[in-house]
């Protein structure tokens, strides 16, 4: 079972999740896994290296890994695209940057879905544009949700060029359907807007729930999006930093092409190969994750019942990522900062989310259940 994990290789594993703080710390913060790399990928790496092809590669058209992104893309989500328009990135930020800094201006507004995965405030702000939040609204029966009318409101402002969308949605786990789609382009298209849509969570959506691409809806969709999205969160593979950026816009896509991709270095050739052994492979295990991510998903009400009842959680729809309220726990703007000291747990503080994560913590549950018990106990101890 992928959540049969062996608790003392997890918490010493290398890398920044465990190891930033120490394995007598629970790590339940930065969004990789604690499971293992499933074996077709580790078996196409390890052969690779067998062969000692590990100098420069080569691809004569068409490329292995954008023939199964396109391949992908069809299978999966019944989305038909050309191979001509996909850009080859290391990472998703990376492609969001490229994007912002090539198809936006200098100061112009973009909006974002608050709270927000951290590193889009930073790139926004270091490229020299504004963030305009659109904050995600929340209901006792649905969870989270978009706020159509308030995006209204603010994609109309003068300075605002381009809409973000993080779908699935980082951190509260909200899937933007079909109607949610055709109301954020209508708006785009009344206002003129870019839309980057950043789906690297596309696999990981839990039942009856359906990840639907944002650019494939409708016409005018596919000419105003950029898509950028990778595998690596669907199989735990971020350091073999493989990703996408797609776009069919007869506006935009020639403004992408025309940088030289030299520019940004060459693709690593392992985490092409990783790629598309994922997704050739991949739909078994894909299956069973996802089964005991739903576990952990509803596991973790019961153990905020349990441990931390003052707690407001609502399950996500989507990712493996919890946005927890844990404003009536009188732990102040930053519990996440409390959690750790007092309770030697590691979780992302809400705050660096934006000003709606004010007494906010997220915690990833991918993990054992063993794991995820521990860490809620360890919390529900400082009280």
């Amino acid at each position: 079972m992928i959540f049969d994990l062996d608790t003392d290789r997890v918490i010493n594993r290398p890398g920044i999740k465990w190891q930033r703080h120490g394995p007598d710390v629970m790590a339940a913060w930065v969004a990789d896994m604690d499971v293992e790399v499933p074996d077709f990928i580790i078996d196409a790496i390890k052969k690779r290296i067998d062969t000692g092809g590990l100098g420069y590669d080569f691809y004569d058209e068409p490329i292995p890994v954008i023939e199964a992104f396109v391949n992908r893309m069809l299978t999966k989500f019944n989305w038909e695209i050309s191979g001509d328009d996909v850009i080859r990135q290391h990472d998703v930020v990376q492609s969001v940057q490229w994007a912002i800094n090539v198809l936006t201006e200098p100061g112009s507004g973009i909006v974002l879905q608050t709270p927000a995965y951290p590193p889009f405030y930073k790139s926004i702000e270091d490229l020299g544009r504004t963030v305009i939040s659109n904050p995600l609204r929340v209901s006792d029966e649905d969870g989270w949700q978009l706020d159509l009318d308030h995006l209204s409101e603010v994609a109309s402002k003068s300075n605002v060029r381009t809409l973000m969308l993080c779908h699935p949605h980082n951190p509260c786990g909200v899937v933007f359907s079909e109607s949610d789609l055709q109301a954020i382009y209508s708006i785009a298209e009344e206002n003129d807007l870019l839309v980057i849509s950043d789906e690297i969570h596309s696999d990981i959506v839990y039942e009856p729930n359906k990840h639907i691409p944002a650019a494939s809806i409708s016409d005018i969709a596919k000419q105003r999006t950029v898509t950028v999205t990778a595998a690596t969160k669907t199989f735990n593979i971020a350091g073999l930093r493989m990703a996408f950026m797609h776009t069919a816009s007869d506006e935009h896509g020639p403004l992408l092409k025309a940088i030289p991709p030299r520019l940004f270095g060459g693709i690593n050739g392992l985490g092409q190969i990783a790629t598309v052994a994922g997704w050739e492979h991949g739909d078994a295990w894909i299956s069973e994750l996802l089964s005991g991510l739903d576990r952990n998903r509803q596991m973790l009400s019961e153990l905020i019942d349990e441990h931390l009842p003052g707690v407001v959680y609502h399950q996500p729809k989507a990712t493996y990522l919890s946005w927890l309220d844990c404003n009536d726990l009188g732990l102040g703007d930053d519990p996440g900062s409390v959690f750790l000291e007092k309770a030697s747990v590691r979780v992302n503080s809400g705050l660096d989310f934006g000003e709606s994560g004010a007494g906010f913590v997220r915690l990833n549950f991918a993990t054992s259940p063993e794991l995820l018990t521990s860490t809620l106990e360890r919390m529900g101890s400082i009280f």
